[in-house]
């Protein structure tokens, strides 16, 4: 290895991450052990944990990077990590180094992630495209290689839900209200965190960060919701897609419970005016005449976006009565986390709402080629993602908190080509 590329290694190894969960004392330590690592083009760390997002084994010379993520339980003692990097022509590119790792004597890591990253956008590896393969060492010895291609951007594929189209994101957390204290209004501990991974999500999935428009706690009053739903979207065209997600309070009118609202930042829940009605919501995205339409929302009575007010009729039937009518747009995807009658649920476990959780999981690759609801491709349509989110929330609800909780998924036209469509826009 000549010595510009030991430079090369000195200047990646701080690219080198550790992150771990709580440290627990040992009494005895219990079996160390590791999963499979895997390959993705980004990584969501937050506090504890690091999950791949877009997990593939395909890059483009336009991928700002590759990842290789290992997940290690109950680590104790010292270790050492080792990641080498190999070229198409089978040559070492670079090397970490045998890296280390050591909880604090006595006690054990629960769980902990560690990554490496290739960098390939503006640098030499983007002039190498072909077969490479990272091999990962732990303690010196060798416990896997995997291998992955970086393609000329030209030569890559235009897969389902990457066709070339605006997208548009309105993205609203209230984790802190004005009124709190008043009439019940409580503060929420996780909702503005997940307006922010979402968000942050979606630009890892190729988002441009124009077409965002993220709102949280003072900056979500009932004002600027109204600009950004009825006049910061009017930019989207009928062919483009929009998403709105919406974490928070949802509270119905007490002398009128057909009137269901979102709670905003300045709402006094004794003037549910002061909230944004959660049917108004359907009726601005209609005047969009926007034919691609995705509504995720983990909020309490999140149903009501779906059943447009009609009580005591459930989802499906409503929705088989608009499609009939004529009423809603061909395309349109409603994820909720609870049900009109259903409060939206969050747990420390978690740090973040039960629907959020599953769903951050499902777009960072958890949900791709969920239980053969589409081909394994580095790409998570929303037919993969309802897979998942229908199996993995009620597991994960039971599991935490004893009883399964399930989402709420429906569609508002019956053309299967409908759950082709992906949030990832590279």
């Amino acid at each position: 290895m000549n010595r510009t590329k030991e430079a090369f290694i000195f200047l990646i190894l701080p690219l080198l991450v550790f992150a771990c969960a709580s440290t627990k004392e040992m009494q005895q330590p219990p079996q160390f052990s590791f999963e499979d690592p895997v390959l993705s083009k980004g990584l969501y760390h937050k506090g504890t944990s690091g999950i791949p997002v877009d997990r593939t084994t395909t890059f483009s010379t336009d991928d700002p990077e590759v990842i290789a993520s290992v997940k290690l339980k109950n680590l104790s003692g010292k270790h050492t990590l080792r990641w080498d990097w190999y070229d198409p022509n089978g040559n070492l590119y670079s090397s970490t180094g045998n890296y280390p790792l050591e909880a604090s004597k006595g006690k054990y890591l629960r769980e902990a992630t560690a990554w490496h990253k290739l960098s390939i956008q503006g640098e030499r590896t983007a002039h190498s495209p072909g077969a490479w393969r990272v091999n990962i060492y732990l303690d010196k010895q060798f416990i896997t290689s995997k291998p992955f291609e970086i393609k000329p951007e030209h030569l890559l594929p235009i897969k389902p839900g990457l066709a070339k189209r605006k997208s548009f994101a309105v993205v609203i957390g209230l984790s802190e209200y004005e009124y709190t204290g008043k009439s019940g209004l409580t503060n929420l501990p996780f909702a503005d965190d997940d307006a922010r991974a979402f968000r942050d999500t979606l630009l890892t999935l190729g988002w441009d960060s124009d077409h965002i428009k993220c709102l949280i706690d003072k900056r979500a009053t009932q004002r600027d919701i109204t600009i950004s739903l009825e006049s910061w979207l009017t930019k989207a065209g009928p062919d483009d897609l929009i998403v709105l997600f919406w974490a928070g309070h949802g509270f119905p009118d007490p002398e009128d419970p057909e009137k269901v609202y979102f709670a905003c930042y300045d709402t006094d829940p004794v003037i549910p005016a002061t909230g944004y009605r959660m049917d108004r919501v359907r009726q601005i995205l209609e005047e969009r005449n926007a034919k691609n339409v995705v509504i995720l929302a983990d909020t309490c009575h999140a149903g009501k976006l779906i059943t447009r007010g009609i009580k005591a009729i459930s989802v499906n039937p409503y929705i088989e009565r608009l499609k009939r009518e004529r009423k809603v747009p061909k395309g349109w995807i409603f994820m909720v986390g609870a049900d009109t009658d259903r409060q939206a649920i969050e747990h420390s476990s978690w740090s973040n709402g039960a629907f959020t959780h599953c769903l951050l999981g499902a777009l960072s690759g958890l949900a791709d080629g969920y239980e053969s609801a589409g081909r394994k491709d580095g790409v998570v349509t929303m037919g993969e993602l309802r897979a998942y989110m229908e199996s993995a929330m009620p597991d994960e609800t039971q599991r935490v908190l004893g009883v399964a909780k399930r989402p709420i998924i429906t569609t508002s036209t019956g053309d299967p080509d409908i759950w082709n469509l992906s949030l990832h826009m590279k």
